[in-house]
């Protein structure tokens, strides 16, 4: 049994943005990519082993061997307390027994009173494969651990499941002393070339699949190949309907068994994506283009009979090699549905040409044709190859200006500011709110609003305000609880908005509603026992309503992105949840208006910090906090897309 922490990320949420960093102390596990991340932000850390295996694989240590290390980090840190405790690949996490009472476990970050964050760059079950499931699936609901995951689809997930505190933190490159100096193109090799290992087993002749394991990924697979942009979780649960997501009501055994299934599930259909995101373009490769197609890793003669050189045995001789060949190809794994690996940024950072599969977050980090480039199928990247092959000043051109992207934008360096700067570490609960208002302040950044999405709007009330401050905007107010629906069809004939009688979250579908004492406290997640505004989040009913996911909708409602100017979202606990519906939005919204909770009100619900992550990235600035009649407890704050700021 795991006991685990009540407390919650309002113990460290921000101070102010952009406050220096100098006051805070990082407990920073082994000697990888977030201790150079802390040097280069010259903070003061405390560096602390990972958990080991007698293999060398941290993703096998079990119990016994988190224990040891549990003791470890209490001992090591008895004397010198930290803000923040940052890992790679959940190497934090350790256990110690309870105070006298030797048959219950307590997680070891909590033992010594400091959050962990971890970040997570593999699938659930390969980074903790060697501990039961039971004992995961309890350590992974408490508040204090910040599970920090590289592929927003995995993030999407997690929380569909009723984890808490996750959060979407992008790969990087590691902090380190690059070659900066301009390459000559025509002293390139000219070869495309592939760096990796072929790591796909489960299609070996010894593998012992479960058949019942197989239909979920064939089905998502074969959706995705009309809707490219739908995840696994997404067809698992909403288009197929195999599982549910997290009910409140629902016991913790009973949501880690269906969780075991799921990720059982999906190991399938990870290995199928890794041959259809990175196999089958080095099998076609080796037969199309024999000479020019360079190989580099281990298990491909194995696999499908394909020589290969040996793996590149250093750090320096494997980023020299992206600068000393013409085209470096990156085929992302089968662990990702819409992240992007380490190679991205290694290649971009070391000064190399990159040649990637069109991919869903690879916009959001680069300019597609300036900064790297991108082919979609087979016949397509042998073009390009050819094409960039033969154009040695505009892959030169292209090269330089990813480097600069990434040495200026993404490193570990950059993540870890961001981490910081979002309130990870910080103890203090002040808060620095606006002495202006909300109206002023959006109509000093956009001074004319062409469509407002007013999104838990109860009975109007921010309908009125945003009609006094635009009164030629379009206005939609999403509601989806009915005992309103008379009082804002009223309020909305008033101002002139639209009624959508719907939530709005990260799926399209159907969801139970909690009716509270207030009604403007109802919520889609459950009350939190003991929390500081119960009175008015007492559950007294519940309602099955709508959900859609705000890009989807503004899709079928023929709703061009670019023209929503606004989106606000009030909608108790759920504000996350809606902004991953509304990823696409966000690509463009200048102005994100959104109720952010400083305390724990519903029951595993985010807090500020996750959202202000999410948001910083995202592209936005936290631009002002505004107080709300409970400041200690939640506000609002304004986030601006970083290029609609005033200059």
């Amino acid at each position: 049994m795991i006991s685990t922490d009540k407390s919650s990320l309002s113990t460290i949420r921000n101070d102010k943005s952009g406050e220096s960093q100098t006051n805070i102390r990082l407990g920073v596990f082994d000697s990888g990519w977030w201790s150079a991340a802390t040097d280069a932000l010259r903070i003061e850390k405390i560096q602390l082993p990972s958990c080991t295996h007698s293999s060398g694989n941290t993703h096998l240590a079990d119990s016994a061997e988190r224990l040891t290390k549990g003791r470890e980090l209490v001992n090591s840190l008895a004397n010198h307390p930290v803000n923040l405790l940052v890992d790679n690949a959940g190497g934090g996490l350790g256990f110690v027994f309870e105070p006298n009472d030797p048959e219950n476990l307590r997680l070891a970050h909590e033992a010594v009173g400091a959050p962990l964050l971890s970040h997570i760059i593999d699938p659930l079950v390969t980074t903790f494969q060697g501990l039961p499931w039971e004992i995961l699936w309890q350590s992974l609901h408490s508040p204090t651990w910040v599970k920090a995951v590289w592929d927003r689809a995995q993030a999407v997930e997690l929380q569909r499941f009723g984890i808490p505190n996750v959060i979407h933190l992008p790969m990087a490159a590691p902090n380190r002393a690059y070659d900066t100096s301009p390459i000559d193109p025509k002293t390139c090799r000219k070869v495309a070339s592939f760096v990796g290992g072929q790591n796909t087993t489960y299609f070996s002749s010894n593998a012992a699949v479960p058949s019942s394991t197989l239909l979920p990924g064939v089905l998502s697979h074969a959706v995705r190949a009309d809707l490219r942009d739908i995840t696994f979780v997404e067809a698992y649960q909403n288009v197929y309907g195999m599982g549910d997501a997290f009910a409140p009501s629902e016991s913790q055994s009973q949501a880690a068994n269906r969780a075991a299934q799921y990720f059982q599930a999906k190991l399938f259909y990870n290995a199928i994506q890794c041959i259809r995101q990175r196999d089958r373009f080095v099998i076609f490769l080796s037969r199309a283009l024999g000479d020019v197609f360079e190989l580099i890793g281990g298990g491909w003669k194995e696999a499908y009979g394909l020589p290969a050189s040996p793996p590149i045995s250093t750090l320096d001789a494997y980023l020299r090699h992206f600068r000393e060949v013409a085209i470096n190809l990156n085929f992302i794994n089968g662990n990702a549905e819409t992240g992007l690996n380490m190679r991205a940024f290694e290649i971009t950072a070391a000064g190399g040409f990159m040649l990637c599969r069109e991919h869903p977050e690879l916009g959001d980090y680069f300019a597609i044709g300036k900064e790297c480039a991108t082919f979609v199928h087979e016949s397509d990247l042998l073009e390009k190859i050819r094409y960039y092959l033969d154009h040695d000043d505009e892959r030169a051109e292209i090269a330089r200006a990813g480097q600069i992207r990434t040495l200026s934008q993404h490193l570990y360096s950059h993540r870890l500011s961001g981490i910081l700067k979002a309130g990870f570490g910080r103890r203090s609960p002040a808060i620095a709110f606006s002495t202006s208002t909300w109206q002023m302040d959006c109509k000093r950044i956009v001074p004319e609003a062409r469509v407002i999405l007013d999104c838990g709007a109860n009975v109007g009330q921010m309908a009125e305000g945003f009609r006094k401050a635009y009164p030629r905007a379009t206005i939609y107010s999403f509601e989806p609880v009915s005992k309103l629906h008379r009082a804002l069809a009223e309020c909305c004939g008033r101002v002139g908005a639209r009624w959508v009688p719907k939530a709005v979250g990260d799926r399209d579908g159907t969801a139970e509603i909690q009716l509270t004492t207030s009604p403007e406290a109802n919520s889609l997640f459950d009350h939190q026992p003991g929390n500081p505004c119960a009175k008015w989040t007492q559950v007294i009913d519940r309602e099955t309503i709508q959900v859609c996911t705000l890009d989807r909708w503004c899709k079928e409602e023929h709703i061009a992105p670019r023209s929503v100017d606004l989106i606000k979202l009030d909608v108790q606990g759920a504000e996350l949840k809606a902004l991953y519906g509304a990823r696409g939005l966000l690509r463009h919204a200048p102005l994100v208006l959104v109720e952010v909770s400083f305390v724990p009100i519903y029951k595993d619900a985010p807090l500020f910090p996750e959202i202000d992550a999410f948001m910083n990235e995202s592209g936005f600035v936290r631009y002002a906090m505004y107080p709300s009649d409970q400041p200690s407890n939640w506000g609002d704050a304004l986030y601006v897309r970083r290029e609609a700021l005033p200059k």
